[in-house]
């Protein structure tokens, strides 16, 4: 597969019809009508359904879609790294990262990073820790925020030296409210709104013990911005890490600790055995410089 007629499919994925993707591409529609057939000649099956006014990627569409994705990334990057002049640093650093209040630290390292290589541009990719591992393991990322995340053997870390802390977002005026801290027995009952990977492979079933199997979960998310929503509406409570959503921004709604205190550890990872960047390997470089970042 050429990496040109790879951009040229995402062009068409992107604009949704060949008409406006030759446009963007500067060629003319039969090119790029011809140069997609090719392409799926190629593979031997159909990418693209083609009818009415846009096109319609079908299920191998969609998933060279994500390869593509990976392949012109991997390719530009390296075409950057091979070209970048020795003692220039100068690029781009993708970071994935699970939604963590302890982003902080890394958000300063940017700021500050930024002023000594102002031609650095950080890529922020936001999703759970199992997202930032695929991210990692497939080469889109340089670098991952990774929230009590257990299995880390294949990847260097550098762990904070800050923690998060779950908290239940719940409405102010709610009984639970008005306790200092809520147990695992205060739970027991309510309905439930949790973080997927959290109760699957986090810390919160050793915390809940046998209890467990009796609670009402009455959804699941992976970001937090829509379990804010349920919440708010009265859906159930929802356990969420501390600092994730500013409940002073909303006079209705805050938030109380668990007790026992659950806290998460946080790392910053990559690949193991896998070179980085001179931009990413500058910057870890500098976090690990920084305070509030262990080894």
């Amino acid at each position: 597969m050429d990496i040109r007629v790879l951009r040229y499919y995402l062009a068409v994925c992107q604009e949704g019809t060949m008409s406006r993707a030759a446009e963007t591409l500067h060629v003319t529609q039969p090119t790029l009508s011809r140069q997609i057939a090719d392409l799926e000649r190629e593979l031997g099956c159909t990418l693209l359904e083609r009818g009415g006014h846009r096109v319609r990627l079908t299920e191998k569409g969609l998933y060279l879609r994500r390869r593509a994705e990976e392949i012109v990334s991997l390719a530009d990057q390296t075409s950057a790294d091979i070209r970048a002049e020795e003692g220039v640093v100068e690029g781009d650093v993708t970071i994935a990262a699970g939604e963590s209040p302890s982003f902080s630290t890394v958000a300063s390292a940017i700021r500050d990073f930024r002023k000594l290589y102002p031609h650095v541009q950080f890529h922020i990719h936001s999703g759970v820790s199992s997202d930032a591992v695929w991210r990692l393991e497939h080469g889109t990322a340089d670098l991952a925020v990774l929230v009590s995340q257990p299995d880390t053997d294949d990847y260097d870390t550098l762990r904070l030296a800050a923690t998060d802390r779950y908290v239940v977002y719940l409405p102010v005026h709610d009984p639970l409210a008005h306790k200092e801290a809520v147990t695992p027995d205060d739970l027991v009952g309510p309905p439930l709104i949790v973080s997927e990977q959290a109760i699957k492979r986090g810390v919160l079933p050793a915390w809940f013990g046998d209890r467990l199997g009796h609670l009402d979960i009455v959804a699941t998310f992976n970001l937090f911005y829509n379990a804010a929503i349920l919440a708010r509406e009265r859906v159930g409570y929802v356990l969420t890490l501390e600092g994730v959503v500013p409940v002073g921004g909303d006079a209705d709604m805050t938030t109380r600790p668990l007790f026992p205190p659950v806290v998460s550890p946080v790392d910053i990872a990559w690949k193991r055995g896998q070179p980085l960047s001179v931009p990413a390997a500058k910057f870890l470089d500098f976090l690990r410089e920084r305070p509030g970042v262990g080894q």
